[in-house]
């Protein structure tokens, strides 16, 4: 799956349609006849880009932050929607991994196509605040549209805070990027041989999350541990907090989601 592909977002629901229906095909289970893949509990969307120096555009024409990190979730979520448990008693839970970088930006001021492209004022964290707070409205509008219409989909979005992954490697650049999982660590009195690119990198490693502790929250909400109703609400460190204005304007919210589906293709079927 290719987030920056919407050939790639578009034929996945039949590719996972297609696990379960050559897994039943090949099953001698007499009692497994049903082709129909098992509803989905939990959806995720959790990848992304930041702070690419330079405005890139992706295959479709659109540029790559605002792709990777809203639009193709948002095409992704629409075209997954029908396998969507919308059948059980809090209905299926879609989390949005956001950030706190949506305050980087105070509004969503221009949702035209132009605007959402970022083709006239490229900035590098500009375009990925603007991704973040993408990602709190399309929650917040899911949200509105499923109560609106009385199915049962609960939708939050979060900060996972700042977490050792491969996100930050456009900042040092991709030819000096080095992991901060791998900085050396040891428990032992020897001598660890460091290299200079490593100990760049030390002070991130000892004031950033691990991979399991930043995936926290997003599991604890999967998990239904933050309660009955965590319908479009926003989370940090499994608590909600507020984001700001700009993150709530509900007008907002519907503008981009009717963008959204206007530049992927994907009508939302809700």
């Amino acid at each position: 799956l290719d987030l920056c592909d919407m050939e790639s977002v578009k034929t996945f629901p039949t590719l996972y349609s297609n696990l379960f229906t050559n897994k039943s095909n090949n099953n001698n289970d007499n009692n497994n006849n049903n082709n129909t893949p098992p509803p989905i509990d939990v959806l995720i969307n959790n990848a992304g880009v930041m702070a690419i120096p330079e405005r890139q555009i992706t295959k479709d024409g659109f540029e790559k932050t605002f792709q990777s990190n809203h639009l193709g979730h948002f095409a992704l979520t629409a075209l997954l929607y029908p396998y969507l448990n919308k059948t059980n008693n809090n209905g299926c839970r879609v989390i949005n991994v956001a950030s706190a970088a949506h305050m980087l930006v105070k509004e969503l001021d221009d949702t035209s196509i132009s605007g959402l492209n970022s083709e006239d004022n490229y900035g590098k964290w500009n375009a990925y605040g603007k991704s973040k707070m993408e990602n709190i409205l399309f929650s917040k509008e899911l949200q509105r549209r499923a109560d609106a219409s009385n199915v049962k989909i609960q939708v939050a979005s979060l900060h996972p805070g700042a977490v050792r992954t491969d996100l930050p490697r456009y900042i040092v650049g991709e030819d000096k990027f080095i992991s901060m999982n791998d900085v050396p660590s040891s428990s032992s009195s020897t001598p660890i041989p460091f290299s200079l690119a490593q100990l760049a990198a030390l002070p991130g490693y000892y004031f950033t999350k691990n991979v399991q502790r930043g995936a926290n929250t997003q599991i604890w909400l999967g998990a239904g541990m933050g309660g009955e109703d965590i319908r479009g609400k926003y989370y940090q460190n499994m608590q909600e907090v507020i984001p700001n204005a700009g993150a709530r304007d509900m007008n907002k919210a519907k503008e981009l989601w009717e963008r959204s589906e206007e530049m992927s293709g994907v009508l939302f079927p809700i």
